[in-house]
């Protein structure tokens, strides 16, 4: 060690004019290569969920395909019609079987128009208002084949019963409880 003198300093390159500067300096070459590499994933990702949900979102038009037999029990549903009900909204529902389009479905309550659709190729729905003590609702539709459907039912509201007539009997009075004399401490 005596003999030899000091060591020159590392050399340190203070510029490159390759492909692959420092970050300090410029672009490093190969960060274009991965942009292009991930806009390329991110595109085929896109057309291939564009793709899948063009796929699964219909199962064909349904006005090509030939209308099939309807009837009331299997498109229209109503709610039960207890001996009475508590609430005063129904909701009507239309589940028309594919290939049946309706042109015309409408509901009414008590003789008036509560709701009409047009054009209903799919399942719908129809939620109305039930007044009064008694509510008669139907429902009709015709389909764009001819075929008509109906539905009726009648809603009677709950409520407190009714008074009872008295007859001319009149209730035995209850007699009053019996008075107390004493009870106290003589003395």
């Amino acid at each position: 060690m005596s003999g030899e003198g000091p060591r020159p300093p590392p050399v340190v390159p203070t510029s490159s004019t390759g492909p692959n500067q420092s970050h300090g300096h410029g672009e490093v070459g190969y960060g274009l290569v991965v942009r292009r590499a991930l806009l390329i994933v991110v595109a085929l990702g896109l057309l291939a969920g564009a793709t899948a949900i063009a796929q699964t979102g219909s199962d064909g038009d349904v006005y090509d395909l030939q209308e099939p037999p309807v009837s009331s029990g299997r498109v229209i549903r109503l709610p039960s019609d207890d001996a009475c009900i508590r609430f005063t909204r129904a909701t009507v529902r239309f589940l028309p079987p594919p290939g049946a389009v309706f042109g015309l479905l409408r509901v009414t309550a008590d003789g008036r128009e509560a709701a009409r659709m047009t054009g209903v190729p799919r399942a719908a729905s129809a939620t109305i208002r039930l007044s009064g003590a008694r509510t008669a609702v139907r429902v009709s539709g015709t389909t764009l084949g001819g075929q008509v459907i109906h539905a009726a039912r009648s809603y009677r509201r709950c409520g407190s019963r009714p008074a009872r007539p008295r007859s001319n009997k009149q209730a035995p009075q209850a007699t009053p409880p019996p008075i107390e004399v004493g009870g106290g401490e003589d003395g």
